[in-house]
């Protein structure tokens, strides 16, 4: 009988050690619940080579679909969180009275994600120079960033993480915009002196009735003739797949609390809509009030918000693109245009220059010269457009310093302000930053024939540096 027993006790503790290697090739991952992308199987044989690195990489590819991976993942964080109140996702953070943070903002609230003085200064001057693009196409412009629910609603946040008392680097900025007179709006206040929880407690995103009120601020911010569906009522359905619910619990389906409201929306998609994370929406309104034509710029908080906007807006478009493409105004014929991004992914601002013309401009003046040689330049060449982007030594700069370009050739000088943004992925440093890049696209039609000289001149206060030549080019006669 002992014998027997043993057997049988060791079969079971076999069969359930084995079950998820056994089991892998009948049971799929979930891919949408990680958030993320998972490994590939690899292989043992790579371009006629034994893999050395075949073990590692099959010990990260098991780890990911091993069977039962999400079912298993989802009882040991309801385990977690219902019995200590801690997250078993590095991404999630368990709070009070049964709310959920992103742990992408943790450093936003505790003050440890600071951006430097330069990067703001980046970021406030990047904003500057879109604002001043779209301003000279007779365009209006606003910029506002979507608070992290934790900016608004810190009282549920754990007792572990201390909230910062320095100004965050969303406060900083728009701190920066204003002393720089771009349009910008904070629309913190609003959402903390209302009586009524704007952001969902299982998910990192507002409610659609804090979109509206969102919308309703930018709109007002703009001059825009607006409905303010202010005759609306909300009330709380149990409808909303939660982000922070599917990242926390992957197999585990259930639906929490979202703001539903009784309004009509009557506009139209103008050409292929898939849902509200496409890259483009563009739409079309016969309700608008003043036939207002509309250009967004937004991230996933858009979602709730661009119905309010697309039911006052003659046309729209909606753009998740990165870099930021401002030819969609024209698309559009847009009167206004928004540019939204959450507090979290404020540095994503200066990620890629936004794909325009740079703003020429004329540079009289005298500068020191810089024989350094520790500077980069890259110079990409289209049929129509140049594209001309590195980085510079950082000593040449300031926290403001400004960035000029001059392209050189025998009876001409051509100068353009550049965005101070690294282009990591252009340069072949996808992982890597630097505040001291720069980058700018010019018109070729804009240039006569001839060979050019590039060179870079830094702005710090009234005194210019100038850089050696950073490269050459030449433009052919047509």
């Amino acid at each position: 009988m002992k014998k027997t027993t043993k057997i049988i006790y060791i079969s079971i503790f076999t069969a359930l050690c084995t079950a998820p290697l056994l089991c892998m090739p009948f049971a799929g991952s979930n891919e949408s619940a990680e958030n993320r992308q998972l490994s590939e199987m690899p292989v043992f044989f790579e371009d006629g080579k034994i893999n050395t690195d075949w073990g590692n990489q099959f010990e990260t590819f098991f780890s990911e679909h091993f069977a039962f991976r999400s079912q298993l993942v989802t009882l040991d964080s309801l385990m977690k969180s219902e019995l200590f109140e801690t997250s078993s996702s590095e991404k999630v953070v368990v709070g009070k009275n049964d709310w959920l943070y992103y742990a992408e903002t943790i450093g936003d609230y505790t003050g440890t994600n600071e951006m430097t003085g330069r990067k703001l200064c980046n970021t406030a001057k990047t904003l500057e120079l879109l604002q001043e693009h779209f301003e000279n196409d007779g365009r209006s412009f606003l910029f506002f960033c979507a608070p992290n629910k934790n900016s608004v609603y810190s009282e549920n946040m754990p007792a572990r993480y201390i909230k910062s008392e320095k100004a965050s680097n969303r406060e900083r900025l728009n701190s920066l915009l204003e002393e720089r007179g771009v349009n910008c709006l904070d629309i913190v206040p609003l959402f903390r002196s209302s009586d009524h929880v704007l952001y969902q407690t299982r998910d990192s995103h507002w409610t659609n009735e804090g979109a509206l009120l969102a919308y309703n601020a930018a709109a007002d911010a703009l001059g825009i003739e607006h409905d303010d569906f202010s005759g609306a009522e909300f009330h709380l359905e149990n409808v909303w797949h939660a982000d922070l619910d599917g990242m926390l619990f992957p197999s585990y389906e259930r639906l929490s609390e979202q703001s539903v409201s009784d309004i009509d929306f009557t506009f139209e998609y103008r050409g292929a809509f898939n849902d509200s994370d496409d890259l483009l929406i563009k739409t079309k309104s016969d309700a608008a009030a003043d036939g207002t034509n509309l250009l967004m710029y937004r991230d996933s908080f858009g979602r709730a918000f661009y119905p309010y906007a697309a039911q006052n807006s003659a046309n729209a478009a909606f753009s998740r693109q990165t870099p930021y493409v401002t030819s969609l105004a024209d698309e559009v014929n847009a009167d206004c245009v928004i540019l939204e991004i959450v507090e979290r992914n404020l540095k994503n601002i200066t990620s890629a220059a936004p794909i325009m013309d740079a703003p020429a401009r004329a540079l009289d003046f005298s500068a020191s010269v810089d024989e350094s040689d520790n500077n980069i330049c890259e110079i990409s060449d289209k049929k129509r457009k140049l594209r001309i982007y590195g980085v510079l030594n950082e000593r040449y700069f300031a926290d403001d310093s400004d960035i000029f370009v001059t392209l050189e050739t025998d009876g001409a000088v051509y100068g353009y302000e550049a965005f101070p943004i690294y282009e990591a992925e252009l340069l072949g440093d996808e992982d890597g930053d630097s505040d001291y890049g720069f980058s700018l696209t010019a018109d070729k039609s804009q240039l006569i024939p001839g060979s050019y000289e590039i060179y870079a001149y830094v702005k710090n206060g009234n005194e210019y540096i100038c850089t050696n030549s950073l490269g050459v080019f030449t433009i052919d006669e047509n």
